[in-house]
């Protein structure tokens, strides 16, 4: 099959996208399925329609089925076994997190199923090549390819945060793979690939900001699976071992968007469901950047890593693909745009736990008396000299460790630091005694402190009143800072009251009820006095 052929595909998708979308904002704006502006995560001026990954997926859809049938392609186990079953379950799962809500283990559950089905159908990787070495899976094949499977699916759906953003990257990612498939002699890959990157070419103008319908988690998830579905199809049709760097280099700025956010979420030790603004796109648009040129940004860094595994797969080698990926990946990060403070992060963690570990196979080295580690992940505000002032009186008051994290996402803030004594503590004591705080501002949570109180070989955890004197002034500091960055207006940042008794080796969560009494606030400058 020539590729004029492909390229009529996409046409003829893009065309009926182009006319489908409008008859879904007309029929979404009808049923109310409208995603409402809130203030705080949902910024838009007005109500926007939902529905945009049906449009595609409509669209996609029905130009390769008809392509299909008329002997463009054939209907290949893989397809009708894998695909067809595996977009239904995930349209189900998207439609239903779009317009009623799922929460994020249920939204997991349902992208699994897919995985699963996809690759239980056929879409499996065999064998690969990675740096010039063949690895043959064997009974490995299975659950490799669904973590490859949910893991395109969730770059896409992590990177879906502006208008035109995750519709763009995947035009170029799915141009690309498909092109490839088309090489390699895989008609039916090719042909659902070109027909939804033509989908998406028709449906962008109405996504393109301001958006007058959101793609949703539909046609995010969507797309991932068909980036995966093509990759894995178009490499089974080979016999030599699928070149893995393609896919990977294609995917670039989706994984490394995905793999930032579950970085800054485990190291921080927040939910890896917790939502927040250190997104590349956010990056983009703290820079100066549009909505628009964010998108635009980001789908020509795609483009370079996508050249990039075009040459892999044209030259047989792996050293393209990761030269391209390499440039885009060390460039954001040495112009500190993105990915700087997750490498921060790692390299703190790494630094601990080789100290740590150090410790224990030399018990006489000589070590530092503390470790302390303060990240700035987002944003410029005073939160180093809140969490110096914090570490310089701990020791004072019993305490031998803080972790502190701050997030508050619709002001693009987001601050870690964690401080430790060296735990050579008396044979005869417990283990620290560990508290959890909350912090909150206008019972919006913007962080907790983790407490960690040094023990002593009477058994005494700790004193509350000095307890209570170290705390004391954090909420008006908090506060703040707080309102260094809020509007005028807003309430204070709050913590939630003591509790009467500690637990040893466990957090006590801390509820923002109304008729908790607070700590007690001083003159912010007491922090740290």
């Amino acid at each position: 099959m020539d590729f004029a052929t492909y390229f009529t595909i996409l046409l003829a998708a893009g065309a009926l996208a182009l006319v489908a979308t409008p008859v879904v904002i007309r029929v979404a704006t009808r049923l109310n399925a409208l995603d409402q502006p809130d203030g705080c995560r949902k910024h838009q001026t007005r109500a926007v329609p939902l529905g945009g990954g049906l449009a595609i997926a409509l669209a996609a859809g029905a130009v390769a089925l008809w392509a299909i049938g008329q002997g463009t392609a054939s209907f290949s186990p893989t397809l009708t076994r894998g695909l067809l079953p595996a977009a239904a379950v995930l349209i189900l799962v998207g439609m239903v997190d779009d317009f009623v809500g799922l929460t994020g283990i249920y939204k997991l559950i349902g992208q699994m199923l897919a995985a699963t089905l996809l690759a239980a159908g056929g879409a499996q990787f065999h064998s690969f090549s990675l740096g010039g070495a063949d690895f043959d899976l064997g009974s490995l094949a299975l659950p490799f390819s669904v973590f490859f499977i949910l893991g395109a699916i969730n770059a896409f759906n992590l990177i879906d945060g502006s208008d035109g953003l995750a519709g763009a990257v995947g035009c170029v990612v799915l141009a690309t793979v498909a092109g490839i498939a088309a090489a390699q002699h895989a008609p039916g890959a090719a042909v659902v690939g070109f027909a939804l990157t033509g989908a998406l070419l028709g449906f962008l103008p109405y996504n393109w900001a301001p958006a007058k319908i959101y793609l949703g988690d539909t046609g995010s998830m969507l797309i991932g699976l068909v980036v995966a579905f093509v990759a894995v199809d178009a490499s089974i049709k080979t016999q030599a071992a699928a070149a893995l760097i393609v896919p990977i280099a294609g995917c670039a700025i989706p994984i490394l968007d995905a793999a930032a956010a579950l970085v800054r979420r485990i190291t921080t030790g927040q939910s890896v469901f917790a939502p927040d603004r250190g997104h590349l796109h956010h990056a983009l648009l703290l820079r100066g950047l549009s909505v628009r040129q964010t998108a635009l940004a980001a789908a020509g860094l795609t483009a370079v890593t996508c050249a990039g595994a075009a040459a892999s797969y044209a030259t047989g080698h792996d050293w393209p693909g990761l030269i391209a990926v390499a440039l885009v990946v060390v460039g954001l990060a040495s112009l500190r745009v993105f990915g700087h403070a997750e490498a921060q992060l790692v390299a703190s963690h790494a630094r601990s736990g080789w100290a740590g570990l150090w410790r224990r196979v030399r018990r006489n080295a000589v070590v530092a008396a503390d470790t302390n580690h303060e990240i700035n992940i987002q944003g410029r505000r005073a939160w180093n000299d809140l969490w110096t002032a914090l570490r310089e009186t701990a020791p004072k008051h019993g305490l031998c460790g803080l972790r502190l994290n701050i997030n508050i996402p619709r002001l693009h803030e987001s601050f870690y630091g964690n401080w430790r004594v060296r735990d050579d503590y008396p044979a005869a004591a417990d283990e620290p005694w560990r508290m959890v705080l909350p912090l909150r501002h206008n019972a919006e949570p913007i962080g907790k402190l983790t407490i960690l109180g040094a023990p002593t070989p009477t058994g005494e955890h700790f004193d509350p009143e000095l307890l209570a004197l170290f705390l004391e002034p954090l909420n008006d500091e908090i506060d703040r800072i707080v309102r260094e960055l809020a509007p005028t207006g807003e309430s204070v940042a709050t913590i939630g009251a003591m509790p009467k008794e500690s637990e040893s080796e466990e957090s006590v969560a801390f509820a923002d009820e109304a008729d908790e009494p607070t700590l007690p606030a001083k003159d912010p400058a007491a922090v740290g006095a």
